[in-house]
């Protein structure tokens, strides 16, 4: 009997992470993939079975989903249920040997993660974004595509930092903050805050820790 994989969410992150795991599969006949939604819409995504969910699944399970707040909720209650988290790493990106990555992480093509950088459980790191060596991303933290993240930084958890963002060396961002698009980060970003610009200041609180509108 053919072991699950989940994809949980699927949305356009979901499907860029079902494009990352299928060719992982190939060669393993003994896993299927599918995606897993809590209301099911349609019987299935680009030709790919959507299930809803139940704590009584069994398998492996990645979240794909994009706003941070969303990705603690879904973490939560994965621990209640039967399904196992696992990271999904891209063929074409390049993970140093001396990194270390939690359960339930995403990493997408092109990335390069360096030297013991640490990213801890339930983080997603979209397509080319750059880890430099000692960085530390803390649990459901979202880095998009092409952000760099200079050697030392310090992400918070549940934060999420913008397309094209770059980040200095040694940097603190610290829980529960957005970086927006394009932003230039020169100095420690407190918690809670939405930051932007070139460099890179506090906005406003990020009262509603909601990313996508």
């Amino acid at each position: 009997m053919n072991q699950s994989w989940y994809i949980y969410g699927a949305g356009g992150l979901g499907m860029e992470t079902m494009d990352i795991l299928s060719p992982l599969l190939n060669s393993d006949t003994d896993l299927k993939a599918s995606y897993l939604v809590d209301s099911k819409e349609s019987e299935f995504v680009n030709g790919t079975e959507v299930i809803d969910f139940s704590e009584e699944l069994t398998g492996f399970v990645t979240i794909a989903v994009g706003e941070p707040a969303t990705r603690v909720k879904l973490f939560e209650r994965l621990k209640k249920s039967s399904l196992k988290l696992r990271s999904i790493i891209s063929k074409d990106a390049f993970v140093s040997e001396f990194t270390s990555i939690g359960d339930g992480c995403i990493i997408a093509p092109m990335c390069s993660i360096q030297a013991t950088a640490v990213i801890k459980d339930n983080v997603a790191v979209n397509t080319a974004a750059i880890v430099g060596h000692d960085v530390v991303i803390d649990e459901s933290a979202v880095i998009s595509s092409q952000v760099n993240l200079g050697g030392g930084v310090t992400v918070g958890r549940e934060s999420y930092i913008g397309m094209g963002a770059l980040v200095k060396e040694g940097v603190k961002i610290g829980n529960n903050v957005i970086i927006g698009m394009g932003s230039v980060v020169y100095k420690d970003i407190p918690d809670g805050v939405i930051a932007i610009g070139n460099p890179a200041r506090p906005l406003k609180k990020n009262i509603d820790q909601k990313v996508f509108g």
